[in-house]
């Protein structure tokens, strides 16, 4: 507690029990990070000068606190800052003066989710509450709930991109009143679970279904959004590396269909949401133009996903036999060559989706890199030139018989799978 501290500055005090509260410290940490001058000295102009308006306080990757007056790039753990209301000095009369002239908060080390809880919890429902905006024009209302909705889908799929994750959003409309959908009685039919009574952008279907058409432009814009999401995902070439003059190795290749067939189940588990089937209904009662690239779009990722989950099953037995390669001593891995192509072989022969050759020989030239590898660090110059001349020469020729074992059973592969 900060009482035992004995700070007789009343804002210094009130800075202080705050932090050792929210960030549960140690009363030592404080007394260290005060004996410190320049830490002190901030603290001290931030009570008695105007400037700085902002401290900013956290611990850092070596457990001290410390004191900046900006916020801090990265963080490990939560932080705490407090801003000046006004750029003047602190009054020390009481703690409550104190308190009225900060704001003063959390940190998140997960900037990005507390950003997005911000905007979710905060910000959309200040901005399209209508009694906030009774006197502006309908245009600027529903301009500003587009924007407001169009960050949050903006930061749903950041965030899942930062997690590693592909996130698709839902079109985000009229949030403020729900009911069920129905369309015998004039209501508007919405598969998102939202409503609007009394709208005057609708239209009727031959079956006498009433459509939204507000509901619809929602829903064709996010499946716009999709299709480019979802087409970053299908583009990607395991070749890319190669292409870029990069040297990466075969485990880059096993990577690579592991990640894009976990991306493209979480991109197929969405697409079958029921919510997603009711969107796709919208589209059709519509006639709207997007129906068929929303139809598109789910057979390329049925496809996508067929061939990455095909050839992720037939790699993998490929990765135990490259971590072989990588972790033995080249001049002993000859007898390593042999149970890897045959493997090779099995896939070319079993793996519909990789039996071509342009995926082959993207995983051969990744080999023939690691051969490399491993051979220049065993025949690395300096260890050849400290040692005797006639080790050296024995070990160059080693290398070489391993290498010509390597091209030997390469051919015989090669011949195998013509």
């Amino acid at each position: 507690m900060a009482d035992e501290l004995d700070i007789a500055d009343l804002r210094v005090y009130f800075m202080a029990d705050y932090l050792i509260k929210s960030l549960r410290l140690r009363s030592d940490k404080w007394t260290k990070m005060i004996q410190i001058e320049d830490q002190n000295r901030t603290i001290i102009d931030f009570c008695d000068k105007a400037q700085p308006t902002l401290i900013v306080f956290h611990v850092n990757p070596a457990g001290n606190l410390v004191v900046s007056t900006s916020f801090p790039t990265s963080l490990k753990s939560k932080a705490c800052f407090f801003a000046k209301k006004l750029p003047e000095p602190l009054q020390r009369d009481s703690k409550e003066k104190v308190a009225s002239a900060l704001n003063f908060g959390d940190l998140s080390n997960a900037a990005l989710e507390q950003l997005q809880i911000y905007v979710n919890d905060v910000i959309r429902p200040l901005l399209t509450t209508p009694q906030n905006h009774e006197e502006w024009p309908d245009v600027v209302s529903t301009d500003l709930q587009k924007h407001v909705s169009d960050l949050q889908s903006q930061l749903q799929v950041v965030t899942s991109l930062v997690k590693g994750k592909i996130l698709l959003p839902y079109p985000k409309y009229n949030p403020t009143t729900t009911t069920t959908t129905t369309t015998t009685n004039g209501t508007t039919t919405n598969p998102t679970g939202y409503i609007r009574t009394n709208d005057t952008t609708q239209t009727n279907t031959k079956n006498g279904d009433v459509i939204d058409l507000k509901l619809v432009h929602a829903v064709e814009s996010v499946v716009i959004e999709w299709s480019h999401q979802i087409r970053q995902v299908l583009k990607k070439d395991s070749a890319q590396p190669l292409l870029d003059g990069l040297d990466p190795l075969p485990s880059t290749e096993i990577e690579f269909w592991k990640s894009k067939r976990s991306h493209l189940e979480s991109i197929s588990e969405q697409l079958n949401d029921p919510r997603v089937t009711k969107m796709g209904e919208l589209l059709n009662k519509s006639n709207s133009s997007y129906y068929p690239s929303f139809l598109q779009i789910q057979n390329d990722v049925h496809h996508a996903l067929e061939e990455a989950q095909d050839i992720d099953t037939h790699l993998r037995p490929l990765s135990g036999h490259f971590e072989s390669l990588e972790t033995t001593d080249f001049l002993e891995a000859k007898h390593l060559f042999k149970p890897m192509f045959h493997v090779i072989e099995l896939v070319y022969n079993n793996c519909q989706h990789y039996a071509t050759a342009s995926r082959i020989v993207v995983l051969l030239q990744e080999i023939c890199n690691l051969v490399m590898k491993q051979a220049s660090e065993n025949l690395e110059p300096m260890e050849l030139f400290k040692g005797e001349v006639d080790e050296a020469l024995r070990k160059i020729d080693e290398t070489f018989e391993s290498l010509k074992k390597f091209h030997d059973e390469y051919e015989l592969t090669r011949n195998k799978m013509d």
